[in-house]
């Protein structure tokens, strides 16, 4: 997945404005069979020829904070 394809997606709730209910939304990510929150983006740089240059890295707060709905992946 790539950053655009994330902002495509929200703009689907979003209508391309700010303000409303998606766009204060928290973020979670799923961590095997729980769910934790998003405390830090981070925009990396790779020096490794062959690999992305740049990479969005989601940190999380290692909380198991929810369990995660039972939907297959």
């Amino acid at each position: 997945m790539y950053v655009r394809h994330l902002q495509q997606y929200l703009e689907k709730f979003t209508d391309g404005r700010k303000g409303n209910g998606v766009s204060n939304a928290t973020i979670y990510v799923q961590v095997g069979g729980h769910l934790e929150e998003i405390r830090r983006i981070e925009v990396q740089e790779s020096n490794i020829i062959g690999n992305d240059s740049i990479r969005v890295v989601f940190k999380t707060t290692k909380n198991k904070l929810l369990l995660a709905p039972t939907i297959p992946e």
